[in-house]
């Protein structure tokens, strides 16, 4: 958080997702909801929360006002997610840009495209590559009439894409902060001075860049929180660490697209 920028008089949103119902429906923002598990919304000032980490209890926007303890919750199989971006809990309430970040999920390759043509034609590569193998594949279609197409690795081939992702793109990513989760990396670029209008673009640019997972380009993103176990599989779960925290002083977006090259669609 305090990487982040976090001010000690502003607040800062998490939510808890049961990681098992992950597994059946992606996770995009505060907004979404899941039917499965039920899915809590918590919030606290900051001065308070970083005197008790991680004991600190925290309340869930309800009638009931349950109080919730995050390392339980956890065990229990939620996943905990923090905002990024300061300001609220939707694109709307954003008013500060604090990092442009991606997750690098290697566990699957995800691709939007216009037409079904493009998505079966993707299909077709990917099986006359015979390093790939794949659990299974998905295509569903979102409010925009693109493709959403998902493909989904074993897991014995994570940890060496794991390596070989590090290596192919240490120049790119040398000065940023590196979280590790079970399937990847989150990489946070730290921003100051950040335009709202340029973040959504940025995005979208640093997914192509690095073909990373195209659902993560809006606003008011949540992002997995290093101290707490990926739980998807409760018999191996998986501590998010971070492995790298990159440079001190913060990228101006101009600085990020001219370092990393990157061709924004306005």
């Amino acid at each position: 958080m305090k990487k982040l920028r976090y001010k000690k008089n502003e607040s800062v949103h998490f939510i808890l997702v049961h990681d098992a119902a992950l597994n059946n429906r992606s996770y995009n923002s505060f907004s979404n909801g899941l039917n499965h598990k039920p899915t809590l919304l918590l919030h606290k000032p900051l001065k308070r929360l970083e005197k008790r980490i991680p004991q600190s209890k925290l309340y869930a926007y309800n009638n009931k006002s349950e109080s919730v303890h995050l390392l339980t919750q956890n065990s229990n199989g939620y996943a905990v997610f923090m905002g990024i971006n300061y300001g609220g809990t939707k694109d709307s309430d954003i008013k500060e840009i604090r990092a442009q970040f991606i997750d690098v999920d290697l566990n699957k390759i995800s691709e939007r495209f216009n037409t079904l043509e493009e998505v079966w034609q993707k299909i077709k590569t990917l099986r006359a590559n015979p390093s790939e193998k794949f659990q299974s594949l998905t295509i569903k279609k979102n409010k925009q009439g693109e493709y959403l197409f998902s493909a989904y690795r074993p897991e014995r081939q994570i940890q060496k894409l794991k390596k070989k992702f590090l290596y192919k793109h240490r120049r790119q990513i040398r000065n940023a902060m590196i979280v590790e989760t079970n399937n990847g990396y989150h990489i946070y670029w730290i921003i100051t001075g950040g335009a709202i209008k340029k973040f959504v673009p940025i995005q979208k640019a640093l997914v192509r860049k690095f073909n990373s997972d195209p659902a993560v380009t809006n606003l008011a993103r949540v992002m997995r929180i290093p101290g707490f176990f990926h739980m998807k599989n409760p018999k191996r779960p998986f501590m998010v660490r971070v492995i790298r925290w990159g440079r001190k002083k913060p990228f101006s977006q101009e600085e990020l697209i001219n370092g990393l090259s990157l061709k924004l669609l306005l």
